[in-house]
């Protein structure tokens, strides 16, 4: 193969649903909680109300990442504070880490006290995010089934999902949130993820 051809990138959304399903079809077990917005977005709590847990994490750490890797965890005794190591791995690092894991797309709406702020990552920054950076990779995605993941504590307003329905070009009940708070097991284990 000569320099001058490009290989495709991979569609990240469509690499990532069956994982996303699958936090989905096993919500009780993960022990996260799964609500349809009054539009037809599925959203994911996975520790603002619901605890969430580290396979929730290891998993949403796998979406992040476009469906292109894998994140094992396994006991450790490395860290007498942290008993667990998480071990990342991907063929396709540059588009797994930088054209779905890097929380690149900052979302927010309103001003002051009551302003609402949260960084996404994940699969849809590839059809959406306006970052120059897909025009670097040549990562951009078309349209179609996908998710967000938002680092965030709080449920975000129906504008900041209206904002990523838009920039995406897809429905409603094309879009799946996931919200993992930084303070939440599932968001430590996803956020360690991206030693990627």
């Amino acid at each position: 193969m000569s320099q001058s051809e490009v290989i495709p990138n991979a569609n990240v959304s469509e690499a990532s649903q069956a994982l996303v399903q699958q936090l989905i079809d096993h919500a009780d077990r993960l022990r996260v909680a799964v609500s349809t917005l009054p539009n037809g977005t599925r959203v994911v709590d996975a520790g603002i109300n619901a605890p969430g847990g580290l396979e929730a994490g290891r998993l949403i750490g796998e979406i992040c990442m476009g469906g292109l890797g894998t994140v094992n965890l396994r006991a450790g005794v490395a860290f007498p504070k942290w008993r667990w190591t998480v071990d990342v791995h991907a063929s396709d690092p540059v588009t797994a880490c930088l054209g779905s894991q890097y929380a690149g797309w900052s979302l927010s709406h309103g001003e002051g006290k009551g302003a609402y702020f949260a960084m996404g990552s994940g699969p849809a920054r590839a059809m959406g995010s306006k970052e120059p950076l897909f025009a670097e990779l040549g990562a951009r995605n078309p349209p179609g089934a996908t998710c967000i993941v938002l680092e965030t504590d709080k449920q975000p307003p129906i504008e900041v999902i209206e904002k990523v329905l838009t920039r995406c070009q897809i429905e409603p009940t094309d879009l799946t949130v996931i919200l993992t708070p930084t303070t939440s097991l599932a968001g430590g284990v996803q956020i360690v993820a991206r030693v990627l």
